[in-house]
């Protein structure tokens, strides 16, 4: 079905629907923390004191940068040393309690979950996509694969086991079962490591930006590729925000309040919006700042598009094809960050040859970002096997 005069709406009213509302080769929702609550996320910055003489503003100056570059190493060996240590314990503050179910959606301790149903057949299938996908492509281009962990299967009290199916499980299952020499990317055993942090949402089905950013280090793991630190990017914050699993059990007031998080960085990146016929260009934005409400979501990459390219000025010289559902679009920011250009595509909603696209762009990387939910989706895996035609 062609899209053209929906983008051409989309991308010119964006502004105004948004105002409303463990690397580990081989990815909706549980608690965040002990009440459910979203934990705060603060970064402080240490200026040096200013003097008059320039031999101590050379001082200074010198002081600043080894103590930006102190903070920064010191920040990646907290990294490694959690997720090297023990995977962290979360309190129940109510053990004796089974939390209500709302239309389907499990609400416990202030937070809402979709619950996971996925098995080893459902993950065959979606292992046997991304083969089939990776065997139509060739050997001249590599296929990486991330499935993304749900809230329900990082921090949902163990008492509710026998209501969800085991995402590690799931998610090994799917890393051992491609047909192709596909390089899978499971980020479970991370993000894990960090399930005390602030990872997914108390009223959304989404991931967070820190979450996406764990998941998206273990991919420049495998990929052999320089990951931004956290500590080179600024990090903003987006306050009120309730998301769809509060509008589906249509009372918000039985959830916690969430933020959402974003990170920019001081590059020179030109953003294009294309249609889902990968026509009718159009200067875009990869961070929309101005959302807010129940589109704060839509901070990255203003929603779901069918395609956006990406050129960075201060990338590393490479191409990649970013390819996901609205998981991928807290991720595909950082691609952005680390790329030279990067081609972002919603594969729900592209009508081109993506083979012959990636011919044409000269793109020899591409990596899926899916989330476990999606993934054992039959709708989803028949539209992925669709790109192997």
């Amino acid at each position: 079905m062609k899209k053209n005069n929906k983008m051409k709406i989309i991308a010119l009213s964006l502004m105004a629907v948004l105002s409303i509302g463990s690397f580990s080769a081989c990815s909706t929702q549980d608690e965040n923390n002990s009440n459910g609550a979203s934990p705060d996320i603060s970064v402080s910055d240490s200026d040096s004191n200013t003097n008059d003489t320039e031999e101590s503003k050379e001082d200074n100056k010198s002081t600043e940068n080894n103590s930006q570059t102190d903070n920064k190493n010191s920040s990646t060996q907290n990294d490694d040393d959690k997720e090297n240590g023990e995977i962290p314990v979360l309190s129940d503050p109510t053990p004796d309690e089974m939390g209500e179910t709302i239309n389907g959606i499990l609400v416990y301790n202030r937070v809402a979950y979709e619950l996971f149903g996925g098995g080893e057949s459902l993950a065959q299938d979606y292992a046997k996509a991304i083969s089939d996908i990776k065997n139509h492509f060739g050997d001249g281009i590599k296929v990486y694969n991330v499935v993304v962990p749900t809230h329900c299967g990082v921090t949902l009290p163990e008492k509710f086991s026998d209501r969800v199916s085991s995402q590690e499980d799931y998610l090994n299952t799917i890393c051992s079962s491609y047909s192709a020499d596909v390089i899978g990317v499971n980020a479970y055993d991370t993000i894990m490591h960090h399930r005390d942090e602030y990872l997914y949402f108390n009223t959304d089905h989404h991931w967070t930006g820190l979450a996406a950013y764990y998941a998206y280090r273990d991919f420049c793991k495998a990929a052999g590729v320089e990951a931004i630190s956290l500590d080179d990017m600024e990090r903003n914050k987006i306050e009120g925000y309730y998301g769809s699993l509060a509008n589906d059990i249509e009372d918000s007031s039985l959830l916690d309040e969430d933020y959402v998080e974003y990170f920019t960085v001081n590059y020179d990146i030109d953003t294009t919006l294309y249609d889902s016929n990968a026509e009718d260009p159009q200067d875009y934005m990869l961070i929309h700042s101005y959302a807010e409400g129940v589109n704060s979501y839509g901070v990255f990459l203003g929603g779901d598009q069918p395609l956006m390219v990406t050129k960075n000025k201060n990338g590393n010289g490479k191409k990649i094809a970013v390819i996901k559902e609205s998981y991928g679009n807290a991720f595909a920011p950082f691609i952005a960050y680390t790329y030279s250009e990067a081609h972002i595509m919603d594969f729900r909603d592209i009508d081109f040859d993506l083979k012959q696209y990636l011919i044409d762009n000269e793109i020899d990387e591409v990596i899926f970002v899916n989330n476990a939910m999606a993934s054992a989706t039959p709708e989803r895996v028949e539209e992925l096997e669709a790109l192997a035609q």
